[in-house]
């Protein structure tokens, strides 16, 4: 069995750079659901504050932005522990995937793509099936939508249960039972927080019959700190290059593996700073973040209209 690619607008597949190995407690647990379920993190966050300095917390927020050095940083640390999984059960036909998306894709699909890449290097077997979104349905009705997207790290259990309800309902199941009923499935994420989108993604596989889950994290946050701290994300988030200057280097980076992510925190500024931001891209940068924009479809809406505009103006 291949590995298949991330399509649409994805450069092609670049091979996984080694990076130095980062001494990881990998720890797993049982989650509850309809088939057998198994989480595996590389760190258990259970305090604050959080130690910025330490290797996974350094390279996360570039990751979640697309930069090449912290994705392949992040997939051999994974790509290990898929590995693990799979020499343990070779009788098994396995098959990867990460959360949904539309036309860009996640830094976790990225690192799914890449995961995959590392284990066919392996000569070990699992197939990429990347859960994809409906087109016509990415428009955003009004700010606060679309704000509560953005900053889903930030958000409540109630915020992040209604934005995971939406996106449940744009999931495009077509196609799926014939590459993953009967399957074991190795779901590859970021950080589980409140285990929101899991018990959204796991209804899914559970209707699909598949024969187990894996799922691989980076970070999971520790319940009760989660209840009482569902903003840890976002501090992860924002602890690496959260000025507008180390930002706007990323755009202009032709080897950043731009994320759904990098352009929505782009469409969140205010119009000001967006022109602002806008200003310190090279005219290739300005394309390309235009062409991507119009490509996700959300951007299309009256409230980015302005915005909008503003990058037709820098592209004329």
């Amino acid at each position: 069995m291949t590995t298949a690619s991330i399509a649409d607008p994805l450069p092609a597949a670049r091979p996984v750079a080694p990076v130095q190995q980062v001494a990881c407690a990998v720890t797993s647990g049982v989650a509850t659901s309809g088939v057998p379920s198994t989480v595996h993190v590389l760190h258990q966050i259970s305090a604050l504050p959080l130690p910025f300095e330490q290797p996974l917390f350094r390279h996360y927020p570039g990751m979640k932005l697309g930069q090449p050095q912290n994705l392949d940083f992040f997939s051999q640390q994974l790509g290990a522990v898929a590995q693990q999984l799979v020499r343990q059960a070779p009788q098994q036909e396995w098959v990867l995937t990460a959360p949904p998306y539309f036309r860009l894709p996640a830094a976790a699909n990225l690192l799914a793509e890449r995961v995959g890449q590392i284990l066919q290097q392996q000569g070990l077997a699992a197939r990429l099936q990347p859960l994809r979104l409906l087109p016509g349905k990415q428009g955003m009705r009004n700010a606060e939508e679309f704000s509560n997207a953005y900053n889903y790290s930030k958000n409540t259990l109630a915020q992040r249960v209604a934005e995971r309800e939406r996106v449940q309902r744009m999931l495009d199941t077509s196609g799926l039972a014939s590459s993953m009923t009967g399957r074991a499935v190795i779901v590859i994420n970021d950080i589980n927080v409140t285990g929101t989108q899991q018990k959204f993604i796991q209804q899914t596989l559970d209707q699909l019959q598949v024969a187990c889950v894996h799922w691989l994290y980076i970070f999971q946050v520790e319940p009760v700190l989660a209840a009482c701290h569902p903003e840890t994300e976002h501090q992860i988030n924002t602890s690496q290059l959260a000025d507008r200057e180390s930002y706007a280097a990323v755009l202009n980076d032709p080897a950043t593996q731009i994320t759904a992510r990098c352009i929505s925190r782009l469409f969140n500024e205010e119009t000001a700073a967006f022109g602002q931001i806008l200003a310190c891209l090279t005219p290739q940068a300005q394309q390309r973040v235009r062409h991507l924009a119009q490509l996700e479809e959300r951007y299309d809406s009256a409230i980015f209209a302005e915005k909008m505009a503003l990058l037709g103006v820098c592209h004329a």
